[in-house]
C-alpha cells in the first residue's frame, strides 16, 4: 500500500539523518575509546557480554525483527530465535530503540553468560550487528586498535599497587564485571576457555547434569571468633565464613569464598569490629563486612597464612595484621593493608624467622608483646624501639626457652599488679605477663610474669657460657588432672582461672588461688578450642566430632549448640605414602553407610565416629557407631543418635591405658516406607588384648582375633514422638560359621523396594532374607503399651546358599571349585521378584560370579561366569539390565542373557587388589541411570622428605551412565574422595566426600537448590536466591560459574522433592523453636496461647506460589 506525501516526506527525512546519526555516534564512541584508553579503565560491558567477531562483509540479516536470527550455540545445539520468551524480545526490541536514538548501546542491562546458555537473552553485541552491522563492525575495529593500549596500561597498574581494591558494594549488588577487574582477568583470557567449552559440549544432550555447591563440611581448627556484643559467632570452613546467631543456633549469615582457594585463617578487624579480615589459600587477604558481606579491600601478599592475629597501630584507628607464613621458611610479617579511602600506604614488616614451625601466636598491647609457641618451645618478643611507632621502625628482641615435651596448648595474660592501677599499661616499661603451657602428657605448666624471671635469669648469666633457658630456671607451677595431651587452655579475662580441656571431653576450671577444680564432663567429645567471650560471661567449646557449644560461665549451661557435618573425615597426612601404598590400611576410605529417607527424600542418614581429634592421630578405621540425620533443604543437621554402646557417659579408658572402641556401623538401609531401619554392626577385640593368644605366628594371631567378633543384625522402628529410631529386634549373629562357632562377617545389606523386607549375605555363604511378622501368643496379638496395633518381631523369612562349585560344562558335567569368599553384593529388581548376588572369590585363578536368586522361590536361577568379579565394589539391577563394577564397569542384558558393553577402570595410585573399597556405583531406578565414582592419588613430586612423602592430593570423578550408552553423558571431578553415593528419589544422586561435604548431582533443576531463609531478626539476609558454585566439568576443562536459583527452578524439582505438595502448609523447624522455646520454663505462655499459636500454623492458608518455602 503506497503511502501518502506526508508519509513519503517524513521517510525522506528520516533516510537523510540517519547516517548523520550514524557519524555522530561514531564520534562519541571514538572520544570514550580515547578517554578509557587514557584513564585505563575496562570496558561496562565486555565481562559480562561475549564478544562476536566482526566479519569482513557483513552481510545484513533480513527479517531479524521476525525473530528468525540465530542465536549463540547452547550446549552444541544451535536454537532459533522463535523460542526466545517474549520478554526477551521485548528487551530486545527496548536496546535497538535505545540504540536508534543516539543512546549508548553500552548503559543497556548487562547479559549473564549463564542467562545466554539458559535462551534467556540476547547478546547486548549481537543485537547491535544485526541492528547495524557497519556499526558494529567500525566498533570492534576501533576496540582492536585501542586493545594493545589498555592492556599495557593494565599491566602498568597492576604492576605500581601491590593491592587491588575494591569498591565498598554489597555483594549481591556486584556484577560479573566487577569480579573480573578486581582479579586482573578480562574477557580476552576468558573468552577462550567459553569456546573451548563450546566445543566440548558438542554432542551432549540437552538434558545436562550438574552439581551443588558443597554442604556440610569441617569448621576450621582455628578458635571462634565472638562479635563485639556476642550476639553471634564467627566459624568458618574452607570454602566459605559462617555467622551464627547464638541466641537461636541458626546461620544468620554466610560469605563464601570465590575460587578454588580455600580459607587458612581469619580474625576480626581491631578497629572496626563488623569488619573481618579472612586469608586464602592462594594468598589473597579480603577485608569484609560480615553483617552485609560488602567488601572492603583486597590484597594479595602471596603468603601461606596459617596464623593471623590483628592490633590497631599505635597512635592511629587503624589495624596491623601480625601473620605467620609458611613455606621454605617460617617467618612472621606485619601488614599495614590500607583501602584507597585511607590516606596511609600498605607495608610490610618481617619480625621474625623461624627454623621450626610455629604452632601459635599471640599479640598483647599494640603489638608492644608478641608470645609465639613451636612444637617444643616458648619465644616473646618485646620492641627495641619503645617510642617508635612507624611499621619499618618495628623490630623486636626475642628471648626463647625449650621444653622437654611436647606443647600442645598455650596461653598468656597480661595481668595488671595492684601498684600499677590506674597507671597507663600501654605506656609502662614494665609489664606482667603470666603464661601457661599445656604438654602431651596433660600436664600444665604456670609461669607468674615469666618477663621478670626472664631478666633475673640474665642477669645471673652475665659472664658465663651457658645462655639457653629451660623451663625448671624459671620455676613454674604445675598442674596435673588431664590423663591425655591438654586440648585447649584459656584464662579468664580477671587472670584467677584457668580453664582447659582435652580428651576426656571434660571442661577443667582452675581457681589458681586455691588450686580447686571445677568439672563440667560429658561433652560427647574431645575439647579442641575454648575461646572466652570479650566481656567474659560465655565459654564457646569447640569439639572434635564437628560442633560448636557456648557455655554461661555463671551456670556452665549450654546456650548455643552448633553442629555440622559429622561423618568420617580423612586428612591429607592420613593419604597412603607414595613409595609403597601396600603397607597403609586403605579400610579407612571404606564406605561410608549412607542412605535416603524414603518418606522424606530431603533428608540423608549416615553414620559418624564418636570423635574425630585433630591433634591425636591414629591409623586405622575409627569405629562410627552413631546415626546423624542431615536436612539437604535446611542444610541443618537434625538429629544425633547411637546405633551400638559406646563410651560417651563411660570412662573410655581400659585398666591398661588404651582406649576403649565402640563397635562400628557397616550396613545401613532405610525400608521402602521410610519406616523401618536396618543396621549391622561389628565388633572386634584390639590386637593388644589378644595376648594371651600370642603363638608368634601373625597369620594365626589374626585369624583368631577375628573369630572372636561379634556381629548384630538390628531393626529399628521410627518414633514420630521422641523423632528417634527405637530398636524393635535384635539378632546376634546373623550369619554363623558353624565348624567354628564364630560370627561370621556380613558382606552386604540390601532393602527390598516392593515391600518391607531386607537380605543380607555372609561369610557363611548364604544369602538370608528377612520379613517382619506381629508376634502371637496363644492365637491372639501380643500388643504392647506404645504400640497397640501389636508388637512386630523380625525374623527369617528365605535361606540361599551360595554354591561352592558350578557347572561349567554342559556335556562333560565339569565342574568348578571355588575357595573362600572375597566379597559379596546384592542388589534386589524394582519388583522384589529377583536378587542378584556377585561374588569374589580369594583365590587369584577364578574370576567370580554373578547368581540370579528368585527370591519367591529361593533358587538361583542362573548364574553368570563369563564377567570378571575378582575386584567387586558394587553391583545393581536398572530394569532388565544388571550393573556390575569390578575392574570393569559392565552392562549385562539379563533378557537376552548377553553384555551390552563394558570399559575398564582405571584408579591411578591404587593396585587392583586395593580398588574395591574405593569405588561406588549407585543405581537409580526411576531414571535408568547408574553413577560410578573412582578415586585418584595424585603425586606430591615437590615432597623432598620421606615424612611429607604421605602429602599427596586426593579426589575423584563422578561420572553418570545410561544402560544403552557407551560414552558416560556426563562426568565431574571432586575434591576429595567420595566416601557415600546414594541415589534420590525421581532424578539424582547425593555424594559425601572425604571433607564431610554432601553435593547434589542430577539434572539442573534438581542440583540447584534454596536453603531454608534465616529467621525474622535479620530482614537484610532474607532473599529469593542464593548464589551457588556449579562445578561442571569435562575430561580436560573445568568451568565453574554462577547461577541464581530462582523458584521457577526450584519447584520445577518435583522429581527430588515428591513430598513437597502445596496443599498443605509446611511448618520450618526455626518457626516451632520460637513458638516453644520464647523464653525460661517459669515464663511459658500458658498451653491454650501456645496452642492456638500452633494451630494457625497448621491451619493457615497455604501459599501456592511458594511451595516448599511456605
Amino acid at each position: 500500500m503506497a503511502g501518502t506525501p506526508e508519509t513519503l516526506n517524513l521517510k525522506r527525512k528520516r533516510e537523510g539523518a540517519e547516517p548523520h546519526r550514524k557519524k555522530a555516534k561514531r564520534e562519541e564512541k571514538s572520544k570514550a575509546a580515547e578517554a578509557e584508553a587514557q584513564n585505563g579503565t575496562p570496558g561496562k560491558v565486555e565481562t559480562a557480554t561475549p564478544v562476536a567477531k566482526p566479519t569482513p562483509k557483513p552481510t545484513p540479516t533480513p527479517k531479524a525483527k521476525h525473530g528468525l536470527s540465530e542465536k549463540p550455540q547452547t550446549n552444541g545445539a544451535r536454537e532459533s530465535a522463535a523460542g526466545t520468551p517474549s520478554s526477551s524480545r521485548k528487551d530486545r526490541k527496548q536496546s535497538k530503540l535505545k540504540g536508534a536514538h543516539g543512546l549508548e548501546i553500552t548503559n543497556a542491562p548487562a547479559v549473564r553468560v549463564e542467562d545466554q546458555a539458559a535462551a534467556e537473552a540476547t547478546p547486548v553485541r549481537e543485537q547491535k550487528i544485526v541492528g547495524g552491522n557497519a556499526v558494529a563492525a567500525e566498533s570492534a575495529s576501533k576496540d582492536s586498535k585501542t586493545k594493545k593500549s589498555e592492556k599495557q596500561k593494565w599491566k602498568e597498574r597492576n604492576r605500581k599497587s601491590e593491592n587491588v581494591i575494591k569498591e565498598k558494594v554489597p555483594e549481591n549488588s556486584r556484577t560479573e564485571e566487577s569480579i573480573a577487574a578486581s582479579s586482573g582477568h578480562g574477557d580476552k583470557e576468558a573468552q577462550p576457555s567459553k569456546k573451548k567449552k563450546e566445543k566440548k559440549s558438542k554432542g551432549i544432550s540437552s538434558d545436562r547434569w550438574s552439581i551443588s555447591g558443597p554442604h556440610g563440611g569441617w569448621f576450621l581448627p582455628q578458635d571462634p571468633v565472638f562479635s563485639r556484643d556476642e550476639k553471634c559467632l564467627l566459624l568458618a570452613k574452607l570454602q566459605a565464613l559462617e555467622v551464627y546467631s547464638t541466641e537461636t543456633s541458626l546461620l544468620a549469615n554466610e560469605l563464601p569464598l570465590r575460587g578454588s582457594a580455600v580459607i587458612l585463617a581469619y580474625a576480626l578487624s581491631a578497629s572496626e569490629p563488623n569488619h573481618v579480615y579472612i586469608v586464602d589459600s592462594a594468598g589473597i587477604v579480603t577485608l569484609r563486612n560480615w553483617t552485609n558481606r560488602s567488601m572492603i579491600g583486597r590484597w594479595d601478599i602471596g603468603g601461606n597464612v596459617r596464623h593471623l592475629a590483628v592490633v590497631t597501630q599505635p597512635e592511629s584507628a587503624l589495624d596491623l595484621l601480625y601473620c605467620y607464613e609458611a613455606g621454605g621458611s617460617h617467618i612472621i610479617n606485619v601488614h599495614a593493608l590500607r583501602t584507597a579511602n585511607q590516606s596511609a600506604p600498605t607495608e610490610l614488616k618481617c619480625i621474625l624467622k623461624s627454623s621450626s614451625p610455629i604452632t601459635g601466636l599471640q599479640v598483647f598491647l599494640q603489638g608492644k608483646i608478641v608470645v609465639v609457641s613451636s612444637a617444643d618451645s616458648i619465644m616473646i618478643g618485646k620492641p627495641t624501639k619503645l617510642h617508635k611507632t612507624a611499621l619499618q621502625d618495628l623490630g623486636y628482641t626475642w628471648q626463647e626457652f625449650k621444653t622437654s615435651k611436647r606443647i600442645t596448648a598455650f596461653n598468656a595474660h597480661i595481668r595488671l599488679p595492684e601498684n600499677l592501677k590506674g597507671k597507663n599499661l600501654e605506656q609502662d616499661p614494665r609489664d606482667h605477663l603470666d603464661l601457661a603451657i599445656g604438654d602431651e602428657e596433660g600436664a600444665i605448666h604456670l609461669f607468674e610474669d615469666i618477663l621478670a624471671s626472664f631478666a633475673a635469669i640474665e642477669k645471673s648469666q652475665k659472664g658465663g657460657k651457658d645462655k639457653s633457658i629451660g623451663p625448671e630456671s624459671l620455676r613454674p607451677k604445675r598442674l596435673h588432672w588431664h590423663r591425655d595431651a591438654v586440648g585447649s587452655l584459656k584464662w579468664s579475662l580477671d587472670g584467677n582461672y584457668l580453664i582447659s580441656g582435652g580428651n576426656e571431653t571434660v571442661i577443667t576450671i582452675w581457681q589458681l588461688s586455691t588450686g580447686k577444680q571445677q568439672h563440667l564432663p560429658h561433652l560427647t567429645a574431645a575439647i579442641e578450642h575454648i575461646v572466652v567471650s570479650p566481656s567474659g560471661a560465655s565459654y564457646a567449646i569447640s569439639l572434635a566430632n564437628n560442633s560448636v557449644i557456648v557455655l554461661s560461665t555463671s551456670e556452665l549451661e549450654a546456650r548455643t549448640n552448633i553442629v555440622g557435618v559429622q561423618s568420617r573425615r580423612i586428612d591429607l597426612e592420613q593419604l597412603p605414602r607414595e613409595t609403597n601404598p601396600r603397607i597403609y590400611p586403605f579400610e579407612i576410605f571404606g564406605p561410608i553407610p549412607m542412605a535416603i529417607d524414603a518418606e522424606d527424600g530431603k533428608r540423608v542418614l549416615f553414620t559418624t565416629p564418636s570423635s574425630q581429634p585433630r591433634h591425636r592421630r591414629r591409623s586405622g578405621l575409627v569405629p562410627e557407631p552413631y546415626l546423624q540425620t542431615f536436612d539437604m533443604a535446611t542444610q541443618r543437621a537434625i538429629s544425633r543418635q547411637a546405633l551400638t554402646r559406646n563410651n560417651a557417659t563411660d570412662p573410655n579408658m581400659g585398666p591398661e591405658g588404651r582406649r576403649i572402641d565402640e563397635p562400628s556401623v557397616k550396613f545401613l538401609q532405610v525400608s521402602c516406607d521410610g519406616k523401618w531401619l536396618a543396621t549391622v554392626d561389628e565388633w572386634i577385640p584390639p590386637r593388644a588384648d589378644m595376648g594371651f593368644l600370642e603363638e608368634g605366628i601373625p597369620a594365626f594371631n589374626e585369624e583368631e582375633r577375628t573369630y572372636r567378633r561379634e556381629v548384630y543384625l538390628k531393626f529399628w522402628l521410627w518414633d514420630a514422638k521422641s523423632s528417634q529410631w527405637s530398636l524393635g529386634t535384635r539378632i546376634d549373629a546373623p550369619h554363623f560359621l558353624e565348624a567354628l562357632s564364630a560370627h561370621a562377617s556380613v558382606f552386604d545389606l540390601v532393602a527390598d523396594p516392593s515391600g518391607l523386607g531386607f537380605a543380607t549375605v555372609g561369610e557363611d555363604r548364604f544369602i538370608r532374607v528377612w520379613r517382619p511378622r506381629t508376634r502371637i501368643q496363644g492365637g491372639l496379638v501380643v500388643r504392647g503399651a506404645d504400640k497397640p496395633q501389636g508388637l512386630v518381631t523380625w525374623s527369617l523369612d528365605r535361606l540361599i546358599t551360595i554354591p561352592s562349585q558350578l557347572d561349567v560344562g554342559e556335556t562333560n558335567g565339569d565342574t568348578q571349585e571355588w575357595s573362600d569368599l572375597r566379597t559379596c553384593r546384592l542388589s534386589f529388581s524394582s519388583d522384589g521378584s529377583a536378587l542378584a548376588a556377585g561374588v569374589s572369590w580369594m583365590s587369584e585363578g577364578q574370576s567370580g560370579v554373578i547368581h540370579i536368586v528368585d527370591t519367591e522361590a529361593g533358587i538361583i536361577r542362573r548364574s553368570i561366569t563369563e564377567l570378571e568379579m575378582r575386584a567387586l565394589s558394587g553391583i545393581g539391577i536398572i530394569g532388565r539390565y544388571l550393573v556390575a563394577v569390578s575392574g570393569s564397569v559392565i552392562v549385562w542384558d539379563m533378557v537376552l542373557d548377553q553384555l551390552v558393553y563394558f570399559f575398564p577402570v582405571e584408579t591411578p595410585g591404587v593396585d587392583i587388589e586395593n580398588r574395591a573399597p574405593f569405588v561406588r556405583l549407585a543405581v537409580n531406578e526411576e531414571d535408568g541411570t547408574f553413577a560410578v565414582s573412582v578415586p585418584q592419588f595424585e603425586k606430591n613430586h615437590k615432597s623432598k622428605s620421606r615424612d611429607t612423602k604421605r602429602f599427596k592430593k586426593a579426589s575423584a570423578k563422578v561420572h553418570i551412565f545410561n544402560t544403552d550408552n557407551l560414552k558416560a553423558p556426563w562426568s565431574t571431578k571432586l575434591p576429595g574422595i567420595v566416601l557415600g553415593l546414594a541415589p534420590v528419589r525421581g532424578r539424582g544422586y547425593v555424594a559425601l566426600d572425604s571433607a564431610s561435604s554432601i553435593r547434589v548431582i542430577g539434572p539442573k533443576a534438581i542440583a540447584l537448590q534454596l536453603p531454608t531463609p534465616p529467621p525474622g531478626p535479620e530482614p537484610q539476609l532474607l532473599a529469593d536466591g542464593m548464589d551457588v558454585d556449579i562445578k561442571e566439568e569435562d575430561d580436560d576443562t573445568q568451568t565453574v560459574s554462577k547461577k541464581r536459583v530462582s523458584l521457577s527452578q526450584f519447584e520445577a524439582n518435583e522429581g527430588l522433592w515428591q513430598d513437597s505438595e502445596n496443599d498443605k502448609p509446611v511448618v520450618r523447624p526455626e518457626q516451632l523453636q520460637d513458638l516453644f522455646e520464647r523464653g525460661p520454663s517459669h515464663s511459658t505462655p500458658a498451653c491454650r496461647d501456645q496452642f492456638s499459636a500452633f494451630v494457625a500454623l497448621r491451619a493457615r492458608k497455604p501459599n501456592p506460589h511458594l511451595g516448599l518455602l511456605a
